[in-house]
């Protein structure tokens, strides 16, 4: 690799790279943040199976890559073997989700993947089942609105579908789009906003920069900084904002990941 474009890297994530304890961090909290990552991926290997497959493949790989371990709830971007940055993450949840005989696993999948894809500024787009979620929650039914729908409630207004917006029509005719990001939730429903509506884009909860890995799997940011170090996401690598923004600047398209 040209030195150029190792100075370049290192340029690009200087800003959030610091010295830490070499420590193994599978018994990471929250309270210890940033000191329990380990310095290298060498000091996290996995016992066996194919998260030591990956870990191996990572290891030999030479150039620029990102390697994650879920145990650790950690990333480092690496160039050759040399650790360039490491950062905390949050990691898929161990828990499925069961409604109604449809089955949703959320664990962040052991494997290689590749940037696919880059933004900044992400809307996430809610899956099916982040509906059928808060329907188990709240113990609510979902509907599923089409962009015809108009859908009479009980205090005498009605939910509708207008062009690319889903709104209320209150008892006198006024049409009152709903604010993205909030649940729709009226007589024990929660309304599903079609694909392609504002109401279906949710924003700032993917932070300020996203990396997609392909099946939806993406690296991308949080609006919720107290989520990183924890067990909790649906399947994507969560990060502070700064952090992922050094990933986003320093990761091209094309670059592999190793999540083991």
């Amino acid at each position: 690799m040209p030195r150029l474009i190792v100075a370049a890297i290192a340029l690009a994530l200087s800003a959030c790279a610091s010295t830490t304890r070499n420590t193994e961090p599978g018994t990471y909290t929250k309270s210890s943040g940033r000191e329990m990552v380990a310095s290298h991926p060498a000091a996290v290997k996995p016992a066996a199976g194919k998260s030591a497959a990956v870990w191996t493949e990572a290891m030999d790989r030479k150039g620029t890559r990102v390697v994650i371990s879920t145990k650790g709830r950690s990333l480092w971007v690496m160039q050759d073997s040399t650790v360039m940055f490491k950062a905390p993450i949050a990691v898929g949840r161990t828990k499925p989700l069961n409604y109604k005989g449809k089955k949703f696993n959320f664990a962040t999948p052991v494997g290689k993947r590749t940037i696919h894809s880059k933004g900044k500024s992400p809307l996430w787009v809610p899956p099916d089942w982040h509906y059928y979620q808060i329907a188990h929650d709240y113990d609510v039914t979902p509907v599923f609105l089409k962009k015809t729908s108009k859908v009479k409630l009980s205090d005498g207004t009605r939910i509708e579908v207008r062009k690319n917006q889903v709104g209320r029509v209150n008892k006198f005719g006024n049409f009152w789009p709903f604010t993205p990001g909030k649940e729709i939730m009226f007589d024990g429903k929660i309304f599903v906003p079609p694909l392609g509506t504002a109401q279906r884009q949710i924003p700032h909860v993917l932070g300020t920069h996203k990396l997609d890995m392909g099946n939806a799997y993406l690296i991308h940011g949080t609006n919720e900084d107290d989520d990183i170090g924890d067990v909790l996401s649906f399947g994507c690598i969560r990060m502070y904002n700064e952090d992922v923004a050094k990933v986003y600047a320093a990761v091209p398209v094309g670059t592999p990941i190793y999540i083991y």
